[in-house]
């Protein structure tokens, strides 16, 4: 495995992009992660917004397009629903990793369809796919390569190596 971002380099950055929301996002938005991959990144956001003075909502939902693979299966499937309205909020849709773009787009559509006032996209790393290029990220905390197998720090490789506390490319 080779090392992309530290622990250290993380945290200075969700630092920095929690700045950023608690300025430009109106206090009562709604952090909406995507299970399961961005549940630390979120986590460490949620904190870091408190720190800036942020103290948004809190709901997740799931989406699936992988499904253990380590290549998209070109469908998505919502696996757990937000369980509160989000119609007239601002939801701020975090993910961990913007690769193909199927899931957030699926995700912004749904937001927008149940009748959201604004849907803002967060990502943790963005891979320079291309693919995604007609998607608009607010938020985006890394970049890496498209050929870049993701791992530590929310992401894994068949469920292990999740727990990594820096962002790594598995071999």
């Amino acid at each position: 495995m080779r090392t992309l971002f530290t622990e250290d380099e993380i945290a200075r950055r969700i630092d920095e992009m929690a700045a950023e929301m608690a300025r430009d996002l109106p206090k009562d938005f709604l952090l909406a992660p995507v299970l399961t991959g961005a549940f630390i990144f979120a986590a460490d956001l949620l904190r870091a917004l408190y720190r800036h003075g942020a103290d948004p909502h809190v709901d997740f939902v799931q989406l699936s397009s992988y499904g253990g693979a380590r290549a998209s299966s070109g469908v998505v499937t919502l696996l757990k629903d937000f369980s509160v309205d989000i119609k007239g909020r601002t939801v701020l849709l975090v993910d961990d990793v913007l690769d193909t773009g199927r899931s957030l787009h699926f995700g912004k559509g749904m937001i927008e369809d149940r009748g959201a006032k604004d849907v803002k996209l967060c990502v943790f790393v963005k891979k320079l796919t291309g693919h995604a290029e007609d998607l608009k990220c607010d938020y985006i905390g890394f970049e890496a390569q498209a050929d870049d197998f993701l791992v530590g720090y929310g992401m894994d490789d068949d469920g292990r190596k999740r727990g990594l506390p820096l962002l790594g490319a598995a071999n």
